[in-house]
């Protein structure tokens, strides 16, 4: 494709490198502003109640993402003030965690700037004041389409498509896969899930990852609560060994997680509480569960059912590579639409 193209991210998990390398798999010249968040620590005292007088008394949730980037933002700033000549484009993941400074540094260097709020746009409220500075501006969550009444465009999630994450499979084995993050309603479902699971004839894996140690009371041992992240790579090894995705939504998200997106991609079947899925074009009975809806006594019939084949032509609309081509408004490519959503 020979395009430059300009990616900030904050890094977790490894994503960001994995969107770097599917980029440059598919021909774009990188350069990479992302930045690792994760092993933030105040450096005084004075910086810890600064940032609680912000979160508490003005309500101001930005402050700590402030000052995770100021560790990082003069060596970005280096960064793009080595770029020499224009850039195709610049694809911005978070723009909230990104100084204003370096977006308008950005600006000022790409034919395209692109944002895209990969999380609920109402936790992060003050990056109202940064879309005007995109050409076009995406957001993860279907609720916050609206937000300000902007009318924001859509992007969901999507399956990467390098050679060496997607290509062999091993063959399913009779494992239900859970990982993701700790939350307290997220561990209620998993415990209800987990008196599902345990009636069939699967194997049940479940991760959970948190940032501080907690200790689980012992009814629900059966989840690994550990504070070790896992690499999205070794997710997706499980992933490709699994028969059973399990997806948990909790109330701060609407969007789609990336687990629809690996069970679309490997041919997995998947048990989820998020009922939003049953609009899209992907969605079939017999690969999808929607705990809270669907009958509890016909689990285990699903669970016997051969998996329903997905037209390519949808498989390929949520691949990274039309992910990537809808957002940057490279042709052609098909758009990925908010799908229309009623209340029955």
């Amino acid at each position: 494709m020979n395009k430059k193209i300009i990616l900030g991210l904050p890094a977790i998990f490894g994503l960001g490198h994995l969107i770097k390398e599917n980029l440059q798999y598919l021909g774009f010249e990188v350069i990479d502003i992302s930045f690792d968040y994760r092993h933030f620590k105040y450096k005084n005292i004075f910086d810890r109640l600064t940032n609680l007088f912000y979160k508490t008394i003005l309500k101001d949730k930005s402050y700590k993402d402030k000052l995770r980037f100021a560790a990082y933002q003069q060596t970005i700033k280096e960064n793009l003030d080595a770029v020499t000549g224009r850039v195709d484009y610049a694809f911005i993941i978070r723009p909230d965690t990104y100084a204003e400074e370096i977006l308008q540094l950005i600006k000022g260097k790409t034919d395209k700037l692109i944002g895209y709020q990969w999380d609920g746009i109402q936790r992060f409220p003050w990056i109202e004041n940064f879309i005007p500075l995109f050409d076009r501006f995406f957001v993860f969550d279907p609720e916050d389409t609206q937000f300000a009444n902007l009318q924001l465009p859509y992007l969901g999630n999507f399956y990467f498509t390098l050679p060496r994450l997607i290509q062999n499979p091993a063959p399913s084995q009779n494992l239900a896969y859970f990982v993701g993050t700790y939350s307290k309603e997220r561990i209620e479902i998993l415990s209800q899930l987990h008196s599902l699971l345990s009636k069939t004839r699967l194997q049940i894996s479940m991760h959970m990852y948190s940032r501080k140690k907690r200790t689980l009371p012992a009814d629900q041992q059966f989840i690994d609560l550990t504070t070790r992240t896992l690499s999205y790579e070794q997710n997706i090894e499980t992933v490709k060994n699994a028969f059973l995705l399990i997806d948990i939504t909790v109330d701060c998200h609407k969007g789609l997680s990336l687990r629809f997106f690996e069970a679309l991609c490997f041919d997995k079947k998947l048990i989820t509480n998020n009922p939003d899925v049953q609009y899209y074009e992907f969605y079939h009975p017999d690969n999808i569960f929607i705990y809270g809806k669907d009958e509890l006594s016909q689990f285990e019939s699903f669970i016997r059912k051969p998996y329903h084949t997905i037209d390519h032509n949808i498989k390929q609309k949520y691949s990274f590579d039309n992910w990537i081509r809808y957002a940057l408004d490279i042709h052609p490519h098909i758009p990925i639409a908010l799908p229309l959503m009623t209340n029955d």
